[in-house]
């Protein structure tokens, strides 16, 4: 008798909380009644329910001091499959290279291969500026016209003179030839027009470039650096270009990105992560 009620109905019966929500909503609005107050939660039975995914989640491994974009530490994380969840994470070193998970992030470095580090805690305190020499272009940019441009060059007595060149020309005593010439004019931040002029030149016996803009001395390849340990007991004379290695710092290899007064820009080959040697 019962399979055949089941097989009848056609469709699901409405509940008594149903028929009273409905018939309610048929009287007109003062002869409603009023909304019972919510039930009082039982602690014992909220162990028992579904997590609600609106819920704070366990607290996760802080972003790095200084990483700035939660999304991208997030990214980082999961592109190298650590658990983001961990707190203690950012402190560990899953591929024992000497860094931790925060120092790999902040480097931009892979945390899973020994082999992709930040440069090594030796190079960044043992490595100095201790000098800079600087070889200037005798010559500077006074402005460009069209396709030409003019040129002032500075003799070894002090005194100048001015020529002027095109594109395809040899600048007159030097082995420099004029690559191109480009006229260019902006506006700064605060609207001034600005003269963004230059001339690419070419050392025909070196084959390096030189870039002149208006009015600013340019160096050469021959201005060094010469850096040092702190103690002076390590030095080395490098140029803009040159790949060498630090004595007592295997695995390591450093490119001289750029030379000033200031500051020594290198890169490490291995993880091509560039960073800066002050002058002593």
């Amino acid at each position: 008798m019962l399979a055949i009620v089941l097989s009848g109905c056609g469709r699901k019966q409405p509940s008594q909380e149903q028929i009273t929500r409905e018939a309610e909503a048929s009287l007109p609005p003062e002869e409603r009644a009023a909304p019972l107050p919510p039930e009082p939660r039982n602690k014992d039975s909220d162990l028992l329910k579904e997590p609600d995914p609106a819920s704070p989640k366990p607290a996760a491994a802080s972003p790095p001091l200084g990483s700035g974009d939660i999304s991208a530490y997030e990214a980082w994380f999961k592109k190298y499959h650590l658990d983001l969840n961990d707190p203690k994470m950012l402190d560990a070193d899953p591929d024992g290279d000497g860094f931790t998970n925060r120092e790999e992030f902040l480097a931009g470095t892979d945390p899973l291969d020994p082999n992709s580090h930040p440069p090594t805690v030796a190079a960044r305190s043992l490595i100095k500026l201790k000098e800079y020499n600087e070889v200037r272009l005798p010559v500077v940019l006074e402005a460009v016209e069209g396709d030409k441009a003019r040129l002032k060059r500075v003799e070894g007595s002090g005194e100048s003179r001015v020529e002027t060149v095109r594109a395809g020309d040899t600048i007159h005593g030097l082995p420099l030839i004029v690559e191109k010439v480009e006229s260019k004019q902006d506006v700064d931040k605060n609207g001034d027009p600005v003269d963004l002029s230059r001339v690419i030149l070419t050392d025909s016996a070196t084959r390096e470039k030189v870039v002149l803009m208006k009015d600013l001395p340019a160096k050469t390849s021959a201005s060094y650096a010469l850096l040092s340990s702190p103690d002076g007991k390590i030095s080395l004379k490098v140029h803009h270009g040159d790949v060498f290695t630090w004595p007592g710092e295997p695995g390591a290899t450093y490119k001289v990105v750029d030379l000033s007064r200031d500051q020594v820009v290198l890169e490490q080959v291995e993880n091509k992560k560039m960073w800066t040697i002050p002058r002593m």
